[in-house]
């Protein structure tokens, strides 16, 4: 482990976003469409990333770089995934006859 300000400053970045994880976890939830849903899973991704890193910085470890990478990779194609589910939803409904 380091001495000195990074480790303070790295503690002091974890605490910020973790603290942006609460927002992003209340709009996955309450939506209110689906695209903020997606959004909101992608930023979470996004936040797991930036805290992984963070922790391999704090600990001195490197292995939660791989952890980080592994969570880069399964938000992105989660979002590639979400993307073509509401893709093939809007085809269904502009499809579909209106009444």
């Amino acid at each position: 482990m380091t001495t000195g300000l990074i480790p303070w400053a790295a503690a002091l970045a974890a605490a910020i976003v973790a603290l942006g994880v609460a927002p992003v976890a209340w709009r996955l939830l309450v939506g209110p469409s689906s695209a903020d849903r997606v959004i909101a899973t992608d930023m979470l991704g996004l936040l797991g990333v930036c805290l992984a890193g963070l922790t391999a910085l704090i600990s001195g470890h490197a292995a939660f770089l791989d952890i980080a990478l592994g969570i880069a990779l399964v938000g992105f194609l989660a979002a590639v995934a979400f993307a073509r589910l509401l893709e093939r939803g809007s085809a269904r409904a502009a499809a579909e006859p209106a009444e």
